[in-house]
């Protein structure tokens, strides 16, 4: 029995541990932060907000970053991947 609950705790951990969060906007004030946050939660996305250096941080599960960044009208290298055109070498 005492091997079955390691092997759960194990996969509880694991489970945890899928979908780290990411922060996907900063906020000058806490006001601005906090309406951030109820906008995603008003659409479904589990967010929260930090204090960070400079202001409040705007935090969400990396699963849903391109949607709330698209929720809250920013872009950025993990939201929009567009590839670059490869132009032929000059000679």
């Amino acid at each position: 029995m005492l091997f079955g609950l390691r092997q759960a705790r194990r996969l509880l951990k694991l489970r945890r541990q899928d979908d780290p969060l990411v922060k996907v906007a900063g906020a000058p004030t806490r006001e601005q932060a906090e309406f951030c946050v109820q906008t995603l939660r008003k659409q479904g996305i589990p967010a929260q907000w930090r204090r960070g250096r400079t202001g409040m941080e705007v935090w969400v599960p990396a699963s849903q970053e391109g949607q709330a960044r698209h929720l809250l009208g920013l872009s950025g290298r993990s939201f929009t991947r567009v590839p670059r055109p490869r132009h032929p070498a000059r000679d």
